[in-house]
């Protein structure tokens, strides 16, 4: 293995391990709020990307006696997934390894598939996606939820913070996808679906308590080890520049009027007959 691809591969297991407990905060009535209107008892479902399993319980109790199979690249996060299926009690809900772009399962195996927060890290989201309506039936249904980097408002716009995200975006423009949230809609169409309708949905750091974390989360993610060894193999940051950004953005969640609302784009289609 040559230093750049060692280097990616351990920044994207850096990049699992730190947003690892942010994703086993989310829940099925707050995150797949839009998809599951679309849900039946009986419902065959997947969660594709279901991390620590979260949203996938919530779905789970959505579709039952149905079942809902969810899967992710992780080990680690399938391992947390059946733990957290066990101790809430959820007992149909599967949990397996496996590749987006290639999953182990026959075509037409369910009735509907949910993906969040998994196609900007995919360099190819429409494969995925194409690969989702391999594995759904005529009829069946498909929500997506994603982020978009350009979709943000902050205040104060400290320079620092302005160059930590951007430093940020650039990193991901490198390996993924990270503007894939405005293209939902277009890249379910070119997957295959059809009735492909879009929403929105804001997040938002507005309260001292919100900012101090959030501030803290970011001042450390670009001062890790993992993300300076990235930042400097690409040359696109020094270290000392790191550090400058960091102290930004925790001059910022110092600020009494520190706000930051983020943009969580939605698209719920269906599979032709």
């Amino acid at each position: 293995m040559n230093q750049h691809t060692d280097t990616e591969s351990t920044f994207a297991a850096w990049l699992r391990r730190t947003h690892g407990p942010a994703h086993a905060r989310r829940a099925a009535e707050r995150n797949a709020a839009f998809f599951l209107p679309h849900l039946q008892p009986g419902m065959r479902l997947l969660d594709a990307g279901c991390g620590p399993g979260s949203i996938t319980s919530g779905l789970a109790e959505a579709v039952a006696p149905g079942a809902a199979t969810g899967v992710d690249v992780s080990a680690d996060a399938v391992s947390a997934a059946r733990a957290l299926a066990a101790e809430r009690g959820v007992a149909n809900a599967r949990f397996l390894d496996g590749d987006v772009c290639a999953l182990p399962f026959p075509d037409s195996a369910f009735d509907a598939a949910f993906a969040h927060a998994l196609l900007q890290h995919l360099a190819d989201p429409l494969a995925a996606l194409q690969e989702l309506r391999r594995v759904l039936r005529p009829g069946g249904v498909i929500g997506v939820a994603d982020a978009d980097y350009d979709g943000g408002l902050m205040h104060p716009a400290l320079s620092g913070i302005e160059a930590s995200l951007a430093l940020m975006r650039r990193m991901r423009e490198r390996t993924s996808s990270p503007y894939v949230g405005r293209r939902l809609r277009e890249l379910l169409h070119e997957a295959g679906f059809v009735r492909v309708v879009a929403t929105v949905a804001a997040d938002c750091q507005g309260d001292e308590g919100r900012t101090t974390r959030e501030a803290e989360f970011q001042a450390r993610y670009v001062e890790a080890p993992e993300f300076i060894a990235r930042a400097e193999a690409a040359g696109l940051a020094t270290r000392s520049r790191l550090a400058e950004m960091a102290g930004a953005w925790r001059a910022w969640g110092a600020h009494p009027g520190a706000f930051w609302a983020r943009f969580w784009c939605q698209a719920v289609g269906r599979v032709p007959g």
